[in-house]
């Protein structure tokens, strides 16, 4: 075993993931990250765990899986079996046009999960990446970070998200990030089990939606219900609003935070109960972000410049939420490159050898990934035009792993 550590720079879920597994392996590592703490970006999103979940549990210390219940927005629906129907309505009618089925799935809260994921971690906080040096010496690759510290290493595994730093490195020539024609606004509130009208006994996780004749979409999802953990409100749910529209509709978002609550709730006037009043029900005081899609895939067998970096997650691959894919994807990534990579004997590996390791890597996760892109770009396009959803979309046809 090389007495070099891998480098993993960022602490999302295929980092925290990856130093887990390492740890477990007794492989040295150094993970840093450029935020400066684990709940410095906590926000209001969930995870929707599915064809991932083997993955996950395979390289996680049993300890961990065990409590993985820690993590679940409804404790109470999860414990009773309850996968969720995720259904799509008629925003119009109120009719249930698709529901996505599942044999196991769970939904997650992303902060709670990377709290989780981050025991017994060594994590080196506030530290951007800044550079990468892989030409001083052949079985070295140094992370320069903008605070003036160095970590070196034998691989530097990027999971530093969809604003990668390591992967403008990588591909400083493109392709560039690709935006969608689509706007997007959301946010989370406190709901009292009035306000919530049912719509826990829609479903206990998430719903979508769209109206016919304005093309506008709808996704309501728990992040966390009464009682749920001992912070947990007592006596309310949270919940998260999202609309989106095309930007075809000619409609912009506003740069003050009371006219983007007022468009939501103009948008979404003639919605059916109980959708409309999901939406009318959000206090004043709630964030309404906005924010602007895109994705992004690599391309393997490109990256000639830093032959010891790799990338993983979403680094690799950004998608859109409209599929619920990208965590899967980031954990199972991690499975893929212990799969090709012996990590525990990266010292005797050549640097030849590690390419060749490192390509069957990338070509795994390009030839899984790509569909899952693929399916959730046009998931996003479809969501936004309702007669391609009643003809059937990647936006409502089960989550299987490609």
């Amino acid at each position: 075993m090389s007495e070099l550590p891998v480098l993993i720079a960022g602490a999302g879920i295929s980092g925290l993931l990856l130093a887990q597994h390492l740890q477990q392996q007794g492989v040295p590592f150094r993970l840093f990250e450029q935020d400066a703490a684990i709940d410095t970006r906590s926000g209001g999103w969930g995870l929707t765990l599915h064809w991932g979940l083997p993955a996950l549990r395979e390289l996680l210390p049993d300890h961990l899986v065990a409590r993985l219940p820690e993590t679940y927005v409804n404790k109470v629906a999860a414990a009773r079996g309850d996968t969720g129907r995720f259904q799509f309505f008629d925003l119009q009618t109120g009719s249930a046009l698709y529901s996505v089925p599942a044999a196991e799935r769970i939904r997650v809260s992303r902060v709670r999960l990377r709290q989780l994921l981050a025991t017994g971690l060594d994590i080196q906080w506030n530290k951007t990446l800044q550079s990468i040096d892989s030409e001083s010496a052949p079985d070295r690759v140094t992370a320069r970070c903008e605070d003036g510290t160095a970590f070196t290493g034998c691989l530097l595994v990027g999971c530093d998200g969809s604003r990668s730093r390591a992967r403008e490195m990588l591909y400083p020539h493109g392709p560039k990030m690709r935006p969608l024609p689509v706007q997007l606004l959301g946010g989370a509130a406190l709901y009292s089990p009035e306000e919530m009208a049912g719509a826990e006994a829609i479903d206990p996780f998430l719903f979508q939606g769209s109206h016919p004749e304005t093309d506008v979409f709808f996704f309501f999802s728990l992040l966390d219900t009464p009682n749920n953990f001992d912070d947990s409100s007592k006596d309310k749910y949270l919940c998260q609003i999202i609309i989106s529209w095309a930007d075809a509709k000619g409609i912009a978002v506003p740069g003050d935070n009371a006219a983007r609550l007022a468009l939501i709730k103009s948008l979404t006037a003639n919605w059916v109960e109980p959708f409309r009043g999901l939406v009318h029900n959000l206090p004043d005081t709630t964030e309404a972000r906005s924010i602007r899609i895109s994705d992004w895939m690599f391309r393997p067998a490109q990256n000639h410049a830093h032959p010891r970096v790799v990338l993983v997650g979403d680094s690799a691959h950004t998608m859109t939420m409209y599929r619920g894919e990208g965590a899967n994807n980031a954990i199972v990534d991690v499975l893929d490159l212990t799969k090709r990579v012996d990590l525990r004997s990266l010292g005797s590996l050549t640097p030849e050898a590690l390419r060749e390791a490192l390509a069957a890597y990338e070509t795994d996760v390009f030839t899984r990934a790509d569909p899952s892109v693929r399916n959730s770009r046009q998931a996003c396009l479809d969501a936004h035009d309702f007669s391609r959803i009643v003809n059937g979309s990647p936006l409502v046809s089960a989550r299987l792993r490609e």
